[in-house]
């Protein structure tokens, strides 16, 4: 996949997700039948989480490849695979409660499962054989399916190797990027100009804003891209500390050369840049193979008391400065 393809792929992802009422990237749970699939031994059954992008991403795969199988998705409450699996939404009960829901043992004539190799976390095999389903982890990508497949479903080392090369990082930054710009930052700006006339407090940053969406625009991109560039290289484990190292070093410059026309505007370009590179940081925890849920739990509490800081000195800025 180019990086043409993960752009276009996650536009349509960002453009399909405004057609959900309140931005609801849920599937369906259910059976789906991809291709042409028949009720013996090649057809597989593969198992899957609700996640609309994960989704999107398996029929995709599956069609390019011209394999047909049953997808079964299981109700993960729109998680992805690996954090469902972790945080207890993707399990053997849930596995076995969605093909009960389904005409899953209708349809085939086998009783063997293909589950991602990213919810090994969080499935217990064992409680699979005991209901009679045989559960296979499959490959970690889904574009490895088709050569699982023909080697009689046995995994090579590549296929079991979770990567987060500079082309899964950048494709993790469009998406990041790509959601941002057509979604949030909208809406953002749209309670903007609900919120300029509730008070002084929320005027200073709703016009500060409004003055500069075409910079802040241009900032989503760089600092998206230059965050999954030098991911590897910048200091800490912590992505939260990843995105303040990065936005110390760049926040200021940016500030200078584009927020000059008064101290208040400084400050609110300063803050507000700051919260955006250690929320952007922090959210890349979640997209690595490298920590585990702790870890990742850890870092959105801290991302949480940093963000509390920086919003109440944008609050009390405009009191202590004044205009």
């Amino acid at each position: 996949m180019t990086m043409l393809d993960i752009f276009k792929e996650v536009f349509s992802i960002a453009i399909a997700g405004l057609a959900f009422p309140g931005f609801n990237l849920n599937v369906k749970p259910g059976l789906y039948p991809i291709g042409n699939p028949r009720p013996s031994e090649e057809s597989s059954v593969l198992v899957t989480s609700n996640y609309f992008v994960t989704y999107k991403r398996i029929v995709s795969s599956l069609e390019k490849q011209s394999i047909s199988a049953w997808l079964l998705v299981v109700d993960t409450e729109g998680v992805n695979v690996w954090c469902s699996a972790a945080g207890g939404n993707f399990t053997a009960e849930k596995i076995l409660a969605q093909i009960a829901d389904t005409d899953l043992t209708e349809a085939i004539n086998h009783r063997q499962l293909i589950l991602p190799q990213l919810s090994a976390v969080g499935v217990d095999h064992i409680v699979l054989k005991k209901a009679e389903w045989e559960a296979k982890f499959g490959p970690v990508y889904i574009e490895d399916l088709s050569e699982y497949l023909q080697n009689n479903q046995s995994k090579s080392t590549k296929m079991s190797q979770v990567e987060f090369n500079l082309k899964k990082r950048l494709e993790n930054s469009i998406s990041h990027n790509v959601f941002i710009s057509l979604i949030l930052l909208p809406l953002v700006l749209g309670i903007s100009i609900l919120a300029q006339p509730l008070g002084f407090v929320l005027q200073p940053w709703a016009k500060w804003l409004q003055a500069n969406v075409l910079f802040l625009l241009f900032y989503i991109w760089f600092f998206g891209c230059l965050i999954g560039i030098l991911y590897p290289v910048v200091p800490f484990n912590s992505g939260l500390f990843k995105g303040l190292i990065l936005s110390i070093l760049l926040v200021p410059l940016c500030t200078m050369l584009f927020f000059t026309s008064s101290t208040l505007d400084f400050i609110i370009g300063f803050g507000t840049l700051l919260l955006y590179g250690s929320i952007i940081g922090t959210d890349f925890d979640g997209f690595t193979p490298l920590w585990g849920t702790d870890f990742i739990i850890k870092d959105y509490i801290l991302l949480a008391g940093a963000a509390v800081v920086i919003i109440f000195g944008l609050i009390i800025a405009p009191f202590i400065i004044g205009g």
